[in-house]
């Protein structure tokens, strides 16, 4: 434990003395200044000090000294001195209160995130500056009871997409329950950074000691509906006549769909940014997942001949990228929107709801493990990308066999009449 005496040394230029607390901490002493001065008259000759008022100040700082030690717990056993005065010098000047605009703070981080998670968060801002109606948030505001009060503020909120914002309150659609878990998850993950952050246990520095989320729980997301189309459903978006125009976001989304399809479910931002093939392989990284992964969720697919001829409708003549949407949309974003307008149509053709571009990929998985393909369930889990915890540790040891990825595409595609009216017009 530290020890604590007051003490005077060296008289100033203006006949006082200032006086110090002399810190003692696994035998090695520091001296800390404080706001009382004292005179010759209220010291003895040496320099002892003897006026009893002084003394209660004294006494007094030196318990707000002790009592910061005591919060500090064991920690303080490792500390080094110097961080143990800053500590002590913190809470003397009043325990100066830490302040950090949860908002700001939120923007700050979005900047080195990919443009799709950025997104989410951004959009959780949004929601939440809605629900404060002001635009700072101090993190010390972040409580359990704030968390509650903002989950039954999203629940009840009408979703603000499209035309909602037009339609009377009583038509408009609630959220649906992945905003509750996504925007709640946003928050707690910049919670942990700025605790992260700006708190040092090692120093016993705690400038932000609340966790709202060791007592809120976060609702888990309600369960993905099931967007796999059949083959048949997929052959029919195959057959699709294409509309007599120069600029048609149908035929765009029949068309990059069906690409997404051939390609094992590559999402639109990975096409957007796709780079030229090599030996007819596209090699790309997820981008969904690369940051959080080893591998960088290196992906590579063997491209087949039935997509020859969009590979060549839509490719990029600068040989800069694999496609030239890049040179049609100014975002990724703008160029998903488009694809989900056009497949708007598509499914309002073939009666299917809510068809999106998310749904080749779940189209490819669906029909890989169908009695059709009977392409094994391991496979497909590798051919999407994804990562078994269970196989983690085998896959350092195991070399990617991307031909078997290939030959299981394959057999999916051969399900399909590919020989379809207008594609030798393209």
């Amino acid at each position: 434990m530290a020890t604590f005496k007051p003490e005077v040394q060296n008289k100033r230029a203006d006949g006082t003395y200032n006086v110090r607390i002399r810190i003692t901490h696994n035998r090695v002493v520091r001296r800390l200044s404080t706001n009382i001065y004292v005179t010759s008259e209220d010291l003895t000759r040496n320099l002892k000090i003897k006026n009893q008022k002084i003394l209660d100040l004294c006494e007094d700082l030196l318990r707000q000294c002790r009592e910061t030690c005591n919060d500090l717990g064991f920690a303080i056993k490792a500390m080094e001195i110097d961080d143990l005065v800053d500590r002590i010098k913190e809470e003397l000047q009043g325990g100066v209160k830490f302040h950090l605009d949860f908002i700001e703070y939120t923007r700050q981080k979005t900047v080195d995130m990919t443009p799709g998670t950025a997104s989410t968060y951004l959009i959780m801002l949004g929601a939440l500056l809605r629900f404060i109606k002001r635009d700072n948030l101090d993190i010390s505001e972040i409580t359990t009871v704030f968390l509650r009060d903002f989950e039954k503020f999203i629940e009840s909120e009408p979703s603000q997409q499209g035309n909602n914002r037009k339609i009377e309150k009583k038509d408009i659609k609630a959220k649906s329950g992945r905003a509750v878990s996504a925007y709640l998850a946003c928050i707690r993950a910049i919670h942990n950074k700025a605790k992260e952050e700006f708190n040092d246990e090692d120093r016993g520095i705690i400038r932000i000691p609340f966790s709202p989320f060791k007592k809120y729980k976060i609702k888990s997301q309600p369960k993905t509906r099931k967007r796999g189309l059949t083959p048949e459903t997929m052959q029919a978006i195959i057959d699709l006549p294409y509309e007599d125009k120069e600029v048609s976001r149908f035929n765009l989304a029949k068309d990059c769909f069906i690409l997404s399809f051939g390609l094992i479910g590559m999402n639109s931002v990975d096409m957007y940014y796709a780079e030229p093939v090599k030996r007819n392989t596209l090699v790309y990284n997820r981008r969904k997942t690369a940051s959080r992964r080893d591998d960088k969720a290196e992906m590579r697919v063997r491209i087949d001949s039935c997509l020859d001829c969009l590979m060549e409708k839509y490719g990029d003549p600068r040989n800069k990228r694999l496609f030239n949407f890049y040179t049609r949309y100014a975002t990724p974003f703008n160029f998903n929107k488009a694809l989900n307008t056009g497949l708007k149509q598509i499914g309002k053709i073939l009666g299917i709801e809510g068809l999106e571009f998310y749904a080749a990929r779940h189209s490819w998985a669906t029909i890989a493990r169908s009695s059709d393909a009977r392409v094994d369930k391991s496979t497909v889990h590798e051919a999407l990308n994804h990562v078994s915890s269970n196989l983690a540790i085998t896959d350092i040891y195991i070399d990617r066999d991307w031909s078997i990825i290939w030959n299981a595409n394959k057999k999916v595609l051969a399900l399909f009449d590919w020989e379809v009216v207008g594609y030798d017009l393209l």
